[in-house]
């Protein structure tokens, strides 16, 4: 079924960093916000009402994601831009005519990190809900309702929980050389590194390289995925256990081998897409 969505830019000067967006069929509307702009969204009709938000990194080596809820909509994020600061933009939700209540809030932040712990973005919070929050039997579809609407609104900007796929689809996989246990799928501009493909840890040689940092930041790369269970260790090997998507082919040509990679000639075959 198609789905319309408006955008609002406020700001033409600062167009890729603020918007409001919205399929206008459905009271769920979208703040998109950088750590830059955030103020500028106070100014925007429902922004203080309950919310469902999600702060965002911009990087090429790993997904961040932190899930949130605002009875004061846009007026939390204050908190986060003095006590975190691993995001460059977030995407807060809230709804024309304030439905969203607390239990409505307290269900779609337990589900949606549910949901990203199941995906390749590595979940930051650290104070997650243990329990399911009960919910009687005649909200369940209204609430159900609402994170489907908003994935999708994320999904416009290119937020794909959901990126282990349909099993029953049929993949084009790309290899690194044989030496390496690995595949690769590309899928709606994102690289793929498939799940039951093999990661290293850096090189101890990285150590010596200009980039100081490349050792440093890829152990804590994989150390991230352990403590997420995206990455397990299987008889002395590192093994994914979900899908991880990238931007670019060279981060996870990295991973592979634990060096630095061209990842488009890295894998056979891959570079033909270039052109493309």
């Amino acid at each position: 079924m198609q789905k319309t969505i408006t955008y609002l830019y406020p700001d033409e000067r600062n167009a890729a960093n603020l918007k409001m967006y919205q399929d206008r069929t459905n009271q769920i509307k979208a703040f998109y916000f950088t750590r830059e702009s955030y103020k500028q969204v106070y100014e925007l009709p429902c922004s203080l009402n309950y919310a469902i938000y999600f702060l965002f990194n911009d990087s090429e080596d790993e997904n961040l994601v932190y899930v949130g809820q605002s009875i004061n909509g846009i007026q939390r994020i204050e908190d986060h831009i003095r006590g975190k600061d691993f995001w460059s933009y977030g995407i807060l939700f809230v709804t024309d005519n304030n439905s969203f209540d607390k239990l409505s809030i307290d269900y779609m932040e337990y589900e949606f990190i549910q949901r990203f712990k199941k995906s390749s973005y590595v979940l930051t919070n650290r104070d997650v809900r243990p329990n399911k929050p009960n919910i009687s039997v005649y909200d369940f579809p209204n609430l159900e309702a609402f994170i489907t609407q908003i994935e999708f609104l994320l999904s416009a900007e290119s937020i794909d929980i959901d990126e282990q796929g349909d099993k029953n689809e049929s993949i084009k996989y790309y290899y690194p050389p044989m030496k390496h246990n690995a595949k690769l799928f590309v899928k709606d501009g994102k690289f793929i590194l498939a799940a039951g493909s093999e990661v290293k840890r850096p090189s101890e040689s990285t150590q010596e390289w200009k980039d100081k940092n490349h050792f440093k930041r890829g152990n804590a790369i994989i150390d991230s995925y352990i403590e997420n269970e995206k990455v397990i260790e299987i008889d002395g090997k590192l093994i994914t256990q979900v899908n991880l998507a990238f931007k670019s082919p060279s981060a996870p040509a990295d991973l592979i081998t634990g060096l630095s990679e061209n990842g488009w000639k890295f894998f056979k075959g891959l570079e033909e897409l270039r052109g493309k």
